[in-house]
């Protein structure tokens, strides 16, 4: 399917979802005028219950056989309406235009699309959490949650590679489900961070993953899920998200923190040079007794 030619309306959105550019009737679709879009996170305007599948969408757009159609459901402030959509390449590596038609024909829904979970680096997961806070009007939730199966080899020792790399997927697809706009980020094997809203809190998170572990065959001891939370309120600075982050994957039980640099080992040529300085400083030390004496 192209929408090119047809399109009614169109946004250039970076990697992170935020609207750089836009064309066409944005008052008649969205009911807001361009300028005010500009600068705004573009999944406020994607149905809640879609906006995990479009943050999937939007993370697959780099790989070669990338899924670049799809039907959505656009919010305007009204009511809810159908668009076709087709990214295209944007004007640099880390955005895409998305461009809009209400002829739906022959789309699929996203959630109908076999799109990977997208986890998000470090920094863009910080970033998506400010930004997503900017335009909360009510405190969301970030949560760590570890899955000590995954992070410790040892407790699934008994199972098989392809069950352990199938148990690992239904945590990231259930995480990805629950996360608010599909925010979720896995800085190591068995830790995951994710935004969400508090009507669901950490523990009943928690206890969907024990659930998706039974279905498994893994026993909650197998499984070692630990999780922790605090609340994130509307306009929380980037730097408050990331201190209250730090604060909570330090409580976790295999925790290493990405920006403390690891202990680099004293060289052989090192030791030697330190060597040599204790014994000159001793040296004069001991001429200075001497003297003195």
């Amino acid at each position: 399917m192209s929408l090119q030619g047809t399109w009614e309306l169109s946004f250039l959105v970076d990697k992170d979802g935020r609207i750089l550019e836009g064309r066409g009737a944005c008052n008649e679709h969205l009911g807001l005028n361009l300028q005010s879009l500009i600068g705004r996170s573009f999944f406020s305007f994607i149905a809640s219950d879609e906006r995990s599948y479009f943050r999937r969408f939007m993370g697959q757009l780099n790989r070669p056989r990338a899924k670049r159609a799809a039907l959505v459901s656009l919010q305007t402030t009204t009511s809810l309406r159908s668009y076709a959509m087709e990214a295209q390449a944007g004007r640099t590596a880390d955005d895409n235009w998305l461009m809009f038609t209400r002829d739906t024909g022959g789309a699929e829904g996203l959630d109908d699309l076999d799109l990977p979970v997208v986890m998000a680096d470090e920094g863009q997961f910080l970033r998506l959490v400010e930004l997503a806070a900017s335009q909360a009007s009510a405190s969301l939730d970030l949560t760590t949650i570890e899955v000590g199966g995954l992070s410790d080899a040892k407790k699934l020792s008994a199972l098989g590679s392809e069950e352990i790399a199938a148990f690992e997927r239904s945590v990231g697809e259930t995480l990805s489900g629950t996360a608010h706009e599909g925010i979720l980020s896995n800085p190591s094997r068995g830790l995951y961070n994710l935004l969400h809203d508090p009507s669901k809190s950490s523990a009943a998170i928690a206890e969907d993953l024990a659930n998706v572990a039974g279905r498994h065959g893994i026993s909650p001891a197998q499984a070692g899920i630990a999780h922790a939370t605090m609340s994130v309120a509307p306009n929380t600075s980037l730097s408050n998200i990331r201190e209250s982050l730090g604060v909570m994957q330090k409580r976790m039980p295999s925790y290493q923190s990405w920006d403390e640099p690891a202990k680099q080992k004293m060289s052989e040529g090192q030791i030697a040079a330190a060597l040599g300085i204790a014994a000159f400083l001793l040296g004069v030390i001991g001429i200075v007794f001497y003297m003195m004496s």
